[in-house]
């Protein structure tokens, strides 16, 4: 092999590594859609879009510890109103005894209880 043979075989393996090297490169930038800047353009829009999801949900999370404490209201009022309720129909129910108890000594025997 003289000279010559041998710079082309140099030349031709060089050239084959080259050419490997950048379809390997052009198949690992498909694999995973690195395109330059556009991937930073994306990777700033997702970044974007992540700090205003965080806002929406500490929104959120604030509108809900809101609204959790206006039903606890509601139902801490609504207990005492049932609590109360309860309260004047057993003192009616007392009253509806005590009404059947007189009619009962003031007739004698009268209506079997119910």
């Amino acid at each position: 092999m003289d000279r010559n043979e041998l710079m082309l075989a140099i030349a031709g393996a060089l050239f084959g590594a080259l050419l490997l090297g950048w379809i390997l490169h052009w198949m690992f930038a498909r694999i995973n859609r690195a395109e330059g800047p556009r991937s930073f353009r994306r990777a700033a829009d997702m970044a974007s879009r992540l700090h205003a999801a965080e806002i929406a949900r500490g929104r959120a999370e604030t509108r809900l510890a809101e609204v959790e404490g206006d039903l606890r209201q509601r139902l801490a009022d609504t207990e005492r109103e049932l609590e109360t309720a309860l309260r004047s129909l057993d003192r009616e129910r007392a009253r509806a005894e005590e009404i059947r108890a007189a009619y009962r000594a003031a007739s004698g025997d009268g209506p079997p209880a119910a």
